[in-house]
């Protein structure tokens, strides 16, 4: 009796771990990704492509990349004007110390000549 209860066991432990593999082939064949040509998850023909809801915390991120991006795009351009202006106001200074100049020296050469 002994020896039959022992082989039923074991029959029913093999048929158990066999349906569990099975289970497991069956579950990762179905759960692989399907890559196309591209190599992107494809969706068939006929069927919509629903996106889940996203976590508010990755929507927090994301606006908060976007709001990084914006300002420091702004900021580049301010700088840019900022530094044409500079650039504008130097030049200004040049050519006025330039004409101050030109100015002075015709001053004395005038007043040598008198």
């Amino acid at each position: 009796m002994t020896k039959k209860n022992l082989t039923l066991r074991t029959t029913t432990l093999v048929g158990a771990l066999a349906a569990g593999l099975m289970s497991m082939t069956a579950f990762a064949q179905t759960t692989a990704p399907a890559t196309g040509a591209t190599g992107a998850n494809t969706v068939p023909p006929g069927y919509t492509q629903v996106q889940p809801p996203k976590d508010p915390l990755v929507e927090r991120r994301e606006a908060r990349r976007e709001a990084s991006q914006e300002y420091s795009a702004q900021k580049k351009a301010a700088k840019s004007e900022y530094k044409q202006d500079v650039g504008a106001a130097k030049q200004e200074r040049k050519d006025a110390y330039k004409a101050a100049n030109e100015n002075a020296k015709q001053d004395l050469q005038q007043g040598t000549k008198q």
